[in-house]
């Protein structure tokens, strides 16, 4: 039993005890006297704070050691005890002897000066007649009537748990998607973006065309003619040409002195300073001297030069070029596009299966020009671009698109929606793409709360699932769960029924 505790202390009187105690809202009050002072010593205290008990409904209780205190305690029928561990722990009830000095104030006054309050508070001198036993038993049977129907609405209590029915619900439907697009639209029309993406990688290939290289210097013989009466010094590694497109240089291999005497000729060896092929030449062709003896001599050949040889070596071709381009070109654009699908956002669908070529940032071949080589390489560095539809964008259509066809009664499962691309993207009359999109997501039925259990009122469990199972969109039967679970019925209140909605299989 609830018991309110109230301490005094030594400066307390009967109004500031009465005050504490208030209008208290438990059936036991325990007041707990200080242990050094001397406070509500009175029996008159002692009566006043007693009655005050009896007004608010509450029963009294001492716990003190002031011998006064005690015994006027004992003489008014109040409880006392020696601590609050003995006063919550044993009855309050005071022996049978000192009962009938219980609330001596409410008893008949011997003396005529009585106020009106004492009036009111006495007992009434005649006593109501008894009612009939007959009644009395009736009265009996009613109230213990009304105790099991309280007992029957609110001690019983259920768990109703409902599996809400589940259905797919699909669609397919035409998309198109274009730059000039700024908004989702019902008719299907989507904005299009733009994602690039940079790749780079380097190929080689055997080379299949030829060049013709130098590889061993023509040599003859020249004559150089005197122009004047002196004799004229040619030293070794004169150089001597040729007039016309195909300028060749030869450079005497051996000195020698022209005779003193015009007309008089020198005949000396000379060598290409270049090898190849183009060195081999006709007869009267070397007649250019080259520095001051120009105009000491003249000079002619008059047999051709030979022995000028070229050789033939693997060399790249334009042919090779090109192949090697392509190649590479091809195998980067395909990393693109694997770059450019894995750097989508979920959801993202990418427009086309071949990426634009946006830039390119460098083309190095090797070699860079025509010179004999084996092999060729080439490293390319380009930026691609390709567009796409959002996945937020593609996502909130088909949401839209989908309310506009949801069933009566239905609700969308929430993460069930799944899209996607029925058809590959294709280039549309006004529009960068267009395809066919199909879309499903799951609904789960709508159960109105409270009516499960306003349903179930009274009923026994079977007869209770069958009820709900024809009234409400379920999957099955209800499982009902009573506690206690021998109890036959649910209960009469809904507030005793819990009703939970289960996951089902089309979640």
């Amino acid at each position: 039993m609830k018991t309110q505790i109230l301490r005094l202390e030594a400066h307390d009187d009967v109004i500031s005890a009465r005050d504490k105690m208030g209008w208290s809202q438990t059936s036991r009050i325990l007041l707990v006297w200080p242990e050094d002072g001397q406070v509500l010593t009175r029996k008159l205290d002692l009566a006043l704070l007693q009655r005050h008990s009896v007004n608010i409904g509450a029963q009294l209780a001492l716990v003190a050691n002031n011998s006064d205190v005690k015994y006027h305690a004992r003489q008014l029928g109040i409880p006392v005890f020696k601590s609050l561990r003995q006063a919550q722990n044993v009855n309050w009830r005071m022996p049978r002897r000192s009962r009938r000095g219980k609330y001596p104030y409410l008893a008949r006054p011997k003396s005529k000066a009585v106020s009106a309050n004492d009036l009111q508070e006495q007992r009434p001198a005649t006593q109501p007649r008894p009612l009939p036993v007959a009644a009395r038993l009736g009265f009996f049977a009613l109230g213990v009537l009304a105790v099991l129907t309280l007992i029957a609405a609110l001690l019983p209590s259920a768990t109703i748990a409902l599996v809400p029915r589940h259905q797919n619900q699909e669609i397919s439907f035409d998309v198109q998607a274009d730059p000039l697009f700024t908004s989702v639209n019902l008719s299907g029309a989507v904005p299009a973006h733009f994602k690039s993406v940079t790749v780079e990688g380097r190929l080689s290939l055997l080379t299949s065309g030829t060049v013709r290289s130098p590889d061993q210097p023509a040599t003859g013989w020249v004559e150089f003619t005197n122009l004047t009466g002196q004799p004229v010094e040619v030293p070794k590694g004169s150089v001597v040409t040729n007039a016309g497109p195909n300028f060749v240089r030869f450079a005497t291999t051996q000195a020698g002195v022209a005779p003193p005497s015009p007309g008089k000729k020198l005949s000396l060896p000379v060598i290409a300073m270049k090898p190849g092929s183009q060195g081999n030449l006709l007869a009267n062709r070397l007649v250019g001297i080259e520095g001051p003896l120009g105009t000491q001599l003249t000079v002619n050949n008059p047999l051709s030069t030979s022995g000028g040889k070229d050789r033939v070596d693997r060399a790249p071709s334009d042919e090779d070029r090109s192949r090697l381009y392509g190649q590479l070109f091809e195998s980067l654009r395909r990393t693109a596009l694997e770059e450019l699908q894995n750097g989508l956002a979920p959801g993202d669908l990418l427009l086309t299966e071949t990426p634009v070529l946006l830039h390119t940032l460098e083309e190095n071949y090797a070699p860079a020009e025509v010179q004999p080589a084996d092999q060729l390489s080439l490293g390319l560095r380009l930026e691609f671009q390709a567009p796409y539809a959002s996945g937020q964008d593609l996502g909130a259509l088909t949401s839209t698109v989908l309310d506009a066809n949801l069933p009566t009664g239905f609700n969308p499962v929430p993460g069930s929606l799944a899209i996607d691309a029925a058809t590959k993207p294709i280039p549309g009359s006004g529009s960068l793409a267009r395809w066919k999109l199909h879309a499903q997501r799951k609904l789960q039925a709508t159960l109105p709360p409270g009516q499960a259990a306003m349903l179930s009122l009274g009923l026994s469990p079977s007869s209770a699932r069958q009820r709900l199972s024809a009234v409400l969109p379920l999957e099955g039967l209800p499982d009902i769960y009573l506690a206690p679970a021998w109890w036959p019925r649910l209960p009469l209140v809904p507030l005793r029924i819990t009703v939970t909605e289960m996951k089902g299989s089309g979640n």
